[in-house]
């Protein structure tokens, strides 16, 4: 069972290739192109064949052995199991549902979306996940005037930098900061 699970469990990961291809499209292409609609909907049908999937898994693979892993003593293993099933699926019901909110013309076409430029120092963002997820990454302070702060080491002041630079890492400010430096 395990070996099976293992195996069907891959299937899902067809995914993660067509999203870089995909991925990659976005930061080359200069502009619509047949191929860019081909990926995109296979990107789509996968990500549905991975919410169908892991669905079936809870419902007709795992939940029913669940009398099987409280004989043997293993609650652990199986809720592991079924949390990261359930987990995994209600993120690629997300992350398809971010997809497919354009329409199903955004899906079919490609426009070039301008470079993000951010008004406070000039610089372009080379690189931003929260471009990719539509949030504003200009809005914020950078981290090069967070780097100008007194440093203090109380433990909101650890939370908030932790909290600052994982901003930093979405927004792609802080991949700005590091090419500076380098």
């Amino acid at each position: 069972f395990a070996i099976w699970l293992s195996i069907v469990g891959y299937t899902s990961e067809v995914s993660t290739c067509l999203m870089n291809y995909r991925w990659y499209l976005i930061e080359t292409l200069e502009g619509n192109w047949v191929g860019f609609s081909l990926v995109n909907m296979l990107v789509v049908l996968s990500w549905a064949y991975r919410i169908i999937l892991f669905a079936y898994l809870l419902v007709w693979e795992i939940i029913p052995r669940t009398s099987l892993y409280v004989e043997k003593k293993q609650l652990l293993t199986f809720i592991i199991m079924f949390m990261g099933h359930a987990i995994i699926g209600l993120l690629s019901l997300y992350w398809l549902r971010i997809m497919c909110r354009g329409g199903l013309k955004s899906l079919l076409t490609f426009n070039k979306k301008k470079k993000n430029k951010c008004a406070d120092n000039g610089s372009a963002v080379t690189f931003s996940f929260g471009d990719d997820i539509g949030r504003d990454t200009c809005s914020r302070d950078s981290s090069s005037e967070r780097k100008g702060k007194k440093s203090t080491y109380s433990p909101l002041h650890i939370v908030q930098t932790g909290i600052d630079e994982a901003k930093g890492w979405v927004d792609g400010t802080l991949f700005l900061n590091r090419e500076k430096t380098a």
